[in-house]
């Protein structure tokens, strides 16, 4: 890889952090989803493209890249994560940091221990265990802290986080309140600023918080969050999305080399973007194809931000809210989601899964 002038910031971070979305499918339906995950969800990840995938992120940052599974709920698809992780193990493609789960199978020890045990055996580092008002409308709050109890005795304590912690030790089931007191408890919880209003969230929450009009959330740009945070998502059509921005095409990838090309890529596409310059000038994914749109969703949203997004989506037909939006995350998402259901720029917007609450 070429040195950067060490006077600037990368333009593109290395990437460190990187999470395998083994499915969209998941046993739940959470207001809370910012991929829009269900039990209707479709798009599982072959044991071979995320060991393609695996192996490729690897060479992207000199310091290596931790690699987290996730989904939907990777124990929803056992055989997959299992046949994973111990053909990564035995590959030796770098360290496991973490599978994610909310812990709807843990129906008892004997399977917490069985399952517990593959995973340790192949290297993970942590189970990440989700407990919050809006899993547990689907998953009974017992089996998270089952789950932590078996999973501390057989990982260790330090090796079980939950997200959140107050919720399980405190919490209670959630599916048999009126849906008018789950609205209240929801509305004081994600008031709470916990998640990421995208996705089904975008939708469920974002209107039980105060709103702001548009124009509070001007010159904002997000070159930050979307390429200088580290962390990214693959799902198991190898579309890359940042970590925290779903829905947001960064490329598109096939096996282990083109993962490395793609932020070839965009580090030389945004190379001018710390001069204050125009950032991409062609839309160019790691085959080497081009595209040239009247509008690149990411170089917008890069330089100038969703403010600048919603005034572009102004003129193709979009009408802003006039109750406003909850954040400038909710007025994004707002805006892409409009755009993706008017079949806009679907070279960057994508799946359509994630637009689909």
């Amino acid at each position: 890889m070429s040195k950067f002038d060490k006077s600037r910031p990368m333009p593109v971070k290395y990437w460190s952090f990187a999470g395998l979305m083994l499915t969209y499918w998941c046993n739940a339906r959470c207001a809370s989803c910012y991929v829009c995950s269900s039990p209707q969800a479709e798009g599982d990840m072959s044991v071979e493209a995320a060991l393609a995938f695996w192996e490729g992120l690897q060479s992207v940052s000199p310091h290596g890249c931790r690699i987290h599974i996730g989904g939907g709920e990777p124990f929803g698809r056992w055989e997959i994560l299992s046949s994973l992780v111990r053909q990564a193990h035995r590959a030796g493609l770098g360290p496991l940091e973490a599978v994610e789960t909310n812990a709807f199978w843990a129906t008892g020890d004997k399977i917490i221990r069985e399952r517990l045990a593959v995973l340790d055996a192949a290297g993970m580092g942590r189970l990440t265990i989700s407990a919050d008002p809006y899993h547990q409308q689907f998953v009974p709050v017992e089996r998270v802290r089952l789950l932590a109890r078996v999973g501390g005795e057989v990982l260790g304590p330090d090796r079980i986080r939950i997200r959140w912690r107050d919720w399980a030790a405190d919490g209670f089931d959630t599916d048999s309140l009126a849906e008018q007191q789950r609205r209240r408890l929801f509305a004081e919880y994600a008031g709470l600023g916990h998640d990421r209003l995208a996705g089904r969230a975008a939708v469920e929450l974002a209107d039980l918080l105060p709103m702001k009009p548009a124009a509070d959330f001007a010159d904002k740009p997000c070159r930050d969050r979307l390429l200088r945070s580290r962390h990214i998502h693959i799902d198991g059509g190898g579309i890359v999305c940042p970590g925290t921005c779903a829905g947001i095409i960064l490329g598109r990838v096939d096996d282990a080399d083109s993962v490395g090309r793609l932020w070839q890529n965009l580090r030389r596409n945004f190379a001018d973007t710390n001069n204050g310059g125009t950032g991409v000038q062609s839309v160019q994914d790691c085959t080497g194809s081009k595209h040239v749109p009247p509008i690149d969703v990411l170089n917008l949203l890069v330089r100038s931000g969703p403010v600048a997004l919603l005034a572009a989506a102004g003129k193709l037909g979009y009408v802003e809210r006039a109750e406003g939006y909850a954040g400038p995350c909710h007025l994004c998402w707002s805006v892409r989601r409009w755009l993706v259901e008017n079949r806009y720029f679907r070279d960057r917007l994508g799946p359509a899964g994630v637009y689909r609450p």
